[in-house]
């Protein structure tokens, strides 16, 4: 294929004409692909792009239904506005993909044959929805590079089962995995201080989870309707959780929480009475009371029932009067000095 015409202004190619189904682009020279450049092109299936390209503008190639493969520059970082590559719903492959830089809102929504990522160390942004309605991709690996991610970037992937998020990651986003129904692996950066509003809501195939000790905060339905999660572990840490964060849980059976929690939003757990109620499990009588009042105002009592895991009262009381003891045998002493 050779391109026969191609319209570029002030370093942008605005238009191009091209035979068959794959647009070369290696040869001509500019800096970025405007504005609906290919917009709607049907036949195209396959772009390669120069080295010199460093900015994809909005909806660039979006709406190329028979797009599969778009090859980006090896050696120059590129960004991606909104839209590029919307609703090219046959693209399977972005080769270099690691050198872009930035993604802007809905860069690649409905692209349903994309399966795989592989983000580098180059980017910084990820915009809102930007890969929502990605039903292909199966597993993710988000940079420590990554600054800001938008709200719902990866929800609807219905076919992601597996999230690594690297050590120096702490940019976090509501609705962040929303749907995402195979979702059952993920690794939390440890920069994370909350889980935002609805990050895993209704992701189907969670069914434990582990929430770390540097989370702090988990928000407005961050878990509602994870509708097999069966056991929540909450580390020393938690404070707050707030409403209906875990509504709509019906095989929810355990909650361990810490005495670092200290309020519940409305419906925390879910509201009504249920036959069969989760169990939460605390540390001592001070937390019983004090989350069977938090429960109680919350509106969860009737979904939740409080039991104390640990020692009681009087136990404790006993184990530290038998280690005074062991320390210090008055009883001993007493002893022989009457024998005296």
């Amino acid at each position: 294929m050779k391109t026969t015409d191609a319209k570029i202004k002030k370093w942008q190619l605005l238009r191009c004409r091209f035979r068959g189904e794959i647009a070369d682009l290696t040869e001509v020279d500019f800096i970025a692909v405007g504005k609906r450049a290919f917009y709607r092109k049907k036949r195209l299936e396959e772009v390669l792009l120069p080295d010199s390209a460093s900015a994809i503008k909005t909806d660039a190639f979006a709406k190329c239904k028979r797009l599969k493969k778009i090859t980006l520059p090896s050696n120059t970082s590129v960004g991606l506005a909104n839209g590029a590559f919307s609703g090219c719903r046959r693209l399977q492959t972005v080769e270099n993909m690691q050198m872009i830089s930035l993604i802007g809102a809905r860069t690649f929504a409905d692209c349903r044959m994309l399966t795989d990522v592989t983000f580098g160390q180059e980017l910084r942004k990820i915009g809102e929805e930007a890969f929502c309605g990605c039903t292909s991709l199966r597993s993710l690996t988000l940079p420590s590079s990554i600054q800001t991610l938008g709200r719902a970037a990866f929800a609807g992937c219905t076919e992601l089962a597996r999230v690594e998020m690297e050590a120096g990651m702490d940019a976090t986003a509501a609705d962040l995995f929303r749907g995402c129904i195979s979702l059952s692996d993920v690794t939390l950066s440890p920069l994370w201080t909350e889980i935002a509003k609805g990050t895993f809501r209704e992701c189907s195939a969670l069914l434990e989870i582990t929430v770390p000790s540097q989370i702090q905060r988990i928000g407005k339905k961050a878990f509602l309707g994870c509708a097999r999660l069966s056991s929540v572990t909450l580390e020393h840490g938690v404070t707050r959780i707030d409403a209906s964060a875990f509504a709509k849980t019906p095989r929810l059976k355990e909650i361990i929480v810490p005495s670092s929690l200290k309020r519940l939003g409305f419906g925390a757990f879910g509201l009504g009475k249920t036959d069969e109620k989760a169990v939460m499990y605390v540390e001592n009588e001070y937390m019983v009371r004090r989350m069977k009042r938090l429960l109680l105002l919350c509106g969860s009592w009737g979904r939740v029932r409080v039991e104390q895991s640990g020692k009681t009262l009087a136990e404790r009381k006993r184990e530290r009067h038998r280690t005074s003891l062991e320390q210090d045998p008055v009883h001993l002493i007493d002893r022989s000095m009457s024998d005296n």
